[in-house]
This record gives C-alpha cells, structure tokens and sequence, in this order.
C-alpha cells in the first residue's frame, strides 16, 4: 500500500465519521412565546419535530408558515411544529405579534443570540428540518415553493408507517372454514 493510498482512506474515514456525526440533531434550549426556556429533547419524546427557521422580513418564510401550521393540526397526535425566529432581538416582538395575529398553532421560539443557527449551520432560511425522536436528522431541506409541503407531509406518513404495527393479511378461507387448519 504507497503512501497516497494510506492518506486517501485516512481521509475517506474522517469524512464518514464526520457525516455520521451530523445525522443527530444537537439538543438546545430557547425561549418560548410566554418566556419560558424549552428545550428540544423536550419536544422529541412526544414525536418527531419539524423545525423551521424563520424571519418577518423573509416572504418564503411566510408563505411556509401556514402550510407547517395546517401539518401541524393535521398530525398533532405524531409531531410537533416549531418554528424559530431568526430576527434581530429588536424584532421579537414583531414576530410574536405575526404569529399570534395569524393563528398558527405551531411551537415558536426565539434565537436572537443565533446559537441554534450555528448549531445547525443555518446560512439561509426557511431551513425545514425534520428530526425523529432518537434526534436522527430525516429531512432537512433549504427554501420554500408551493408543493414543499408535500415532502414534509410524505416524510411524516413514512416515519409514522414505521412505528404503526402492521396487520398481517387475513386468509379468508380459514376465516370461513376454521377447522380445515392443518
């Protein structure tokens, strides 16, 4: 084995070491509406979380909002929908007043020290993250146009598909004829 090889698969290995480190969402607390710090995992015992980095100024945030609200109320017993504002400090309260004066029935917290940001490498918004509840990374994905729901929607279903037990098929004859079970 030369040398070049041995550092190519020095280098290959870090690299996988380093992707498989990024697949697990990272704890973190923020302040909630109400003031109150809530932490992540907190979140995650119920089910997976949506996280979506948001801002007032950003219009494809906003467009987004709505469609991650309706997710929201369509799988409330499964997920939990927390957006996180990525506005100034200056500007909280202009995000409360929007998410109050539209109704959204999501989780909204607050990030003005950008901690979760960097966290997440977040470097454009809206950033849609999905995280199940062992803190894998299934979704994550930068941008919004209308339809984007519906991947967030398709990897709801999948994951929900796999914790559901699954019904075996029935043999209709042996239902109609019990005692031909040999």
């Amino acid at each position: 084995m030369t040398l070049r090889n041995l550092i190519s698969i020095i280098i290959l290995v870090l690299i996988l070491v380093q992707l498989s480190a990024l697949e697990k969402a990272p704890d973190f607390k923020l302040e909630n509406m109400k003031g109150k710090q809530v932490k992540l995992s907190d979140f995650l015992e119920k089910g997976p979380v949506i996280l979506d980095f948001w801002a007032t100024w950003c219009e494809p945030c906003k467009k987004e909002l709505p469609a991650l609200s309706k997710i929201q109320d369509k799988y409330q017993e499964h997920i939990t929908v927390i957006t996180i504002s990525c506005d100034k400090p200056r500007n909280k309260d202009k995000a409360k007043a929007y998410i109050k004066s539209k109704k959204f029935n999501v989780v909204n917290l607050f990030d003005p020290k950008k901690n979760v940001q960097k966290l997440f490498n977040i470097t454009n918004i809206p950033r849609t993250i999905i995280i199940a509840p062992d803190s894998t990374i299934l979704y994550d994905h930068t941008g919004y146009q209308r339809g984007h729901e519906e991947e967030i929607e398709a990897e709801i279903i999948k994951w929900i598909d796999s914790i559901e037990p699954k019904t075996e098929e029935i043999d209709e004859e042996y239902i109609q004829n019990p005692e031909n079970d040999s």
